[in-house]
């Protein structure tokens, strides 16, 4: 099995998203980055994805 990093696999997804006809701000994007880093656990992305879909 060959070994994907992470930024591969989230590009793979943003792709296969986009042709989906989803499309996601550079903002979103990033707090994916940040959570699947660990600069914030899921709680707290969870928790800001309802904060921002509430403030639109």
């Amino acid at each position: 099995m060959q070994n994907v990093s992470t930024e591969k696999a989230l590009r793979n997804q943003l792709a296969s998203i986009r042709m989906e006809g989803f499309r996601f701000s550079e903002k979103e994007i990033s707090n994916v980055k940040k959570c699947l880093s660990g600069e914030m656990t899921f709680s707290q992305f969870k928790d800001k994805i309802v904060r921002d879909v509430r403030n639109k």
